[in-house]
């Protein structure tokens, strides 16, 4: 009995036959509330599973052409104002638009490295230029196919030296290979290219760091959390 009213009550959603009323408030607002509540509260305590985040995405976007459709199909129906249904549609035809491009988004961000990385730079450029120490100003960072471009402004230090050059060359690619994160960049054989100016503007210095600049014992550590994690440790 129950099933057989979920059964009718379906059908009349999808051919239009429930008021537009109904579909805009309870079955768009209400429920897209709800979500986005859900969302808040689920991913506070979730430890960021991007497939399951994913997944989530992707259902609030087979919901959005759900709502999109069966309000469309209930708006040609209304017998009332025509701005009232044309502002329905308009609204669901936006809130389509802007799940698409939020799912398309983040499947990019997470599956497409290249983006992946390209955005985090972009959004990183935003708070250019940034003091890194006492004798350097990060001013630019840009990415070129596989080379990630950094340009520093350098106070206080005299380069004119070539052992000094060597040392500085040195301590720089060093760094690099002990960074997790700039060391993840290299693995995946992206050239680390910086670029040092002084006040002027002139150029100092240009380092080029590759994998092979780290050494064979780049994927040391690797091996030692395989190792790990084969014996359940």
């Amino acid at each position: 009995m129950i099933l057989e009213r979920i059964r009718i009550y379906l059908s009349k959603l999808i051919n239009g036959d429930v008021p537009l009323v109904v579909i805009f408030w309870l079955w768009f607002i209400f429920i897209s509330v709800c979500i986005e509540t859900f969302m808040q509260v689920g991913f506070q305590f979730n430890n960021k599973n991007i497939y399951l985040e994913l997944f989530v995405y992707f259902l609030i976007l087979v919901y959005s052409i759900f709502i999109f459709f069966i309000t469309f199909k209930s708006a040609n129906k209304y017998q009332g104002s025509k701005f009232w249904s044309f502002s329905a549609k308009t609204i669901v035809t936006l809130n389509l638009f802007f799940s698409i491009a939020f799912f398309v988004e983040t499947y990019k961000y997470y599956f497409l490295e290249d983006y992946y990385i390209e955005k985090d730079i972009e959004d990183f450029k935003q708070n250019l230029p940034i003091q890194v120490d006492l004798n350097s100003v990060l001013i630019d960072i840009y990415k070129k196919e596989k080379s990630i471009f950094y340009k520093y402004t350098l106070f206080g230090i005299d380069l004119s030296n070539e052992k000094t050059k060597n040392m500085f060359t040195k301590q720089v690619k060093d760094s690099l290979c002990e960074s997790e994160t700039t060391l993840a960049l290299l693995k995946k054989d992206y050239i680390l290219a910086y670029k040092y100016t002084n006040e002027n503007d002139e150029e100092l210095l240009d380092i080029q760091t590759k994998k092979e600049d780290c050494g064979e014992s780049i994927y040391d550590l690797d091996i030692v959390n395989s190792l790990l994690k084969q014996q359940g440790v």
